[in-house]
């Protein structure tokens, strides 16, 4: 059942990303089940845009793994979507003295 709900899992959320050119080998062996679709540059520029296609917005959220090398340019709601994610990390980790431990809290979640 798994495997088939990966295999026929729903498409058509096309997302366009600009990748730093020195992650760009990495980004596709991540992304490869989202086929990625790049330009044809000469390898010119520090920046590559792709393409790729996620069933879901919430599923881009992978995208966080690359932080400022990676950025979504469309669409609006899964640039928000990944604002709004890593707003929530910032705050995280902007609680100076709270330690996870002893102050857990259900505030945010990812």
């Amino acid at each position: 059942m798994l495997r088939r709900e990966v295999e026929e899992r729903p498409g058509g959320l096309d997302v366009t990303v600009r990748v730093l050119r020195d992650r760009l080998d990495l980004f596709l062996r991540l992304n490869a089940a989202s086929p990625a679709e790049l330009p044809d540059d000469g390898g010119a520029g520090e920046w590559v845009t792709a393409r790729l296609s996620y069933g879901v917005v919430g599923e881009a959220r992978q995208l966080l793994a690359f932080g400022d090398r990676v950025e979504v340019l469309s669409p609006s709601e899964v640039r928000q979507e990944l604002a709004r994610a890593a707003a929530s990390v910032t705050g995280l980790y902007q609680r100076v003295g709270e330690g996870s431990e002893e102050n857990p809290s259900s505030e945010g979640h990812l």
